[in-house]
């Protein structure tokens, strides 16, 4: 199985499971009542949306800039500019395919500031450990700020994936031949180059060791809570803009929840975070906050749909101030 085979056949379960949960999320929704709440929306508050989407952003690359400048052997600071784009431009590449992202935004910051690939990759691993961690605490949050109710949650996501899960023997098939064909180009690349793995996973270890050689802990962590207030305020804004915080009473902490939960579903294999974003973020809503399925499936949309414009037309405009195109981002260095 060629590794484009491979690459094919994993965007397709993608699509199948971000397909499958897109609907159990807007099974139970009126779409035209969804269309009516777009049209009746404040809209104004995407200005603010917008702006704080920016700062996120600003906020990532700083954190990820100060990573790539621990790495061993390196003078001088990666610029701010770079990396902004470079995470603009990861973005754009995770909303077609998922986790591709993480290696767009590396080959382009190791190529323009002659860092070894490897390296880099392990200075991205080390980001998202620290956004688990966040997570992790945010979920933490939730269950203590909402017991029982979180019970709910799991309970009903549970029974939906369940269902979900019986599919055709066909599927079950592809997704088989995936996971060996993985394998066996995992044991065909350890067979045929040990020693240069070896290197690759030192340069790796580098990257992913770089938290700790940064100096500036303090700096880390106050732009990754920073970056997570960022999220949870974007989150809270949509209420606004739909009047679900008059109807419903949701505020700032609900937000924080309701991205805590919808935080999971991003984390799913679904490009940008389609279906499973939108089937945790209604779950959340419904069961967390007895929110109508309608008003929590547009909240749901709304949210998504800003996030892939948003970030989509920041992408191409990074693309644009790089000289660069998504094609070229994604070949992966020699080193790689």
């Amino acid at each position: 199985m060629t590794d484009r085979t491979k690459r094919l056949l994993s965007l397709l379960l993608s699509l199948v499971l971000g397909g499958g949960l897109l609907w159990l999320a807007l099974r139970n929704a009126d779409l035209g009542a969804v269309a009516e709440a777009f049209a009746a929306g404040e809209w104004i508050w995407m200005v603010p949306f917008v702006a704080l989407g920016l700062v996120s952003v600003a906020l990532r690359a700083w954190r990820w800039g100060m990573l790539i400048d621990a790495l061993p052997g390196r003078s001088g600071r990666v610029p701010l500019r770079l990396t902004s784009a470079s995470v603009a431009i990861g973005y754009l590449v995770n909303y077609a395919a998922p986790r591709l992202g993480e290696v767009a935004r590396t080959a382009n910051v190791s190529r323009r500031a002659e860092a070894p690939f490897s390296a880099v990759l392990g200075t991205v691993v080390a980001e998202r450990v620290l956004d688990v961690v966040m997570l992790a605490l945010a979920l933490l949050s939730v269950v203590a700020l909402y017991g029982e109710r979180v019970h709910a949650i799991l309970g009903q996501a549970w029974t939906s994936l369940a269902g979900l899960l019986d599919v055709p023997l066909w599927m079950l098939v592809v997704a088989a031949l995936v996971v060996a064909g993985l394998g066996v180009g995992v044991l065909l690349l350890l067979r045929r180059g040990r020693g240069r793995i070896a290197g690759l996973l030192a340069q790796f270890k580098d990257g992913f060791t770089s938290v700790g050689r940064t100096g500036r802990p303090g700096l880390v962590i106050l732009s990754t809570v920073l970056l997570w207030v960022c999220y949870g305020l974007m989150s809270d804004l949509p209420f606004r803009l739909l009047g679900m915080d008059a109807a419903y009473g949701l505020g700032p902490l609900d937000a924080w929840a309701v991205m805590a939960v919808g935080g999971i579903g991003m984390a799913l294999p679904s490009p940008g975070g389609t279906g499973s974003f939108h089937y945790a973020t209604v779950l959340a809503l419904t069961l967390l906050f007895a929110v109508d399925p309608t008003p929590a499936a547009t909240y749901a949309l709304l949210v998504h749909a800003a996030g892939v414009v948003f970030y989509c037309i920041l992408g191409v405009v990074a693309l644009a101030s790089q000289g660069t195109s998504v094609g070229a981002v994604v070949r992966a260095p020699a080193d790689a």
